[in-house]
């Protein structure tokens, strides 16, 4: 009698050990899967910031060609020259 309960309690022992390993396994693999995650917003955060710098310059440099182009209220208007 004391041997078949010692086989149950193997038949329940094993598995559940297995499952703890596997938890353990998740847990340790954790803080890698997290530092990856970082990692990946981080890089995604620096494109946006990248882009977001160019496209700031980009406007100011239409801004400046815009400005470039209007008409200078003396510069290049007609000059009557028969006085």
């Amino acid at each position: 009698m004391n041997v078949s309960l010692k086989l149950v309690e193997l038949q329940i022992a094993l598995p559940r050990m297995y499952d703890v390993g596997k938890i353990q396994d998740e847990l340790q693999q954790q803080p890698q899967l997290v530092q990856a995650h970082l990692t990946q917003e981080t890089q995604k955060q620096d494109e946006r910031m990248r882009r977001q710098v160019t496209q700031k310059r980009s406007s100011a440099n239409v801004r400046r060609e815009k400005e470039s182009e209007t008409m200078h209220p003396y510069k290049g208007n007609n000059i009557d020259v028969k006085g």
